[in-house]
This record gives C-alpha cells, sequence and structure tokens, in this order.
C-alpha cells in the first residue's frame, strides 16, 4: 500500500517494474483521487522497483514481496 500525499492537483503516475526491468503495472490518477494505493497483491516474490512520477518530481521505491 502507497501512502501519497500532495499539495499539487497535478496527475501522478505509479509505475511498478520487476527487477529485469519490466513493467508489471502502471497506474495514473488525479492526485486528489489517490490517498493511498495498494500495490502487488498478485505479484509473485521479489524485488520491485515503484516509480512515483509528479510533475517534475520522481520518486523511486525499491520493494522487496515475500
Amino acid at each position: 500500500l502507497i501512502d501519497l500525499t500532495t499539495e499539487s492537483q497535478s496527475s501522478v503516475s505509479i509505475k511498478v517494474y520487476d527487477m529485469v526491468g519490466r513493467l508489471v503495472e502502471s497506474h495514473e490518477s488525479k492526485a486528489s483521487n489517490l490517498s493511498s494505493f495498494p500495490i502487488g497483491d498478485r505479484y509473485p516474490s521479489g524485488v520491485y522497483n515503484v516509480v512515483v512520477t509528479q510533475d517534475e518530481e520522481v520518486k523511486t521505491l525499491r520493494v522487496i514481496k515475500r
């Protein structure tokens, strides 16, 4: 679950990649519609990179699913 807090009303893009670099999931929505976003419930065990982008700001999170 990703908790998202932002003051901007721009759209937010969430992309999830596996460690090979394949895009596993992609989601884009207005920031006002995303307070928390569930990811990974159907993914196999492994390490994933979650890239959250809004305007010019990009955050990357490394997530381990056991």
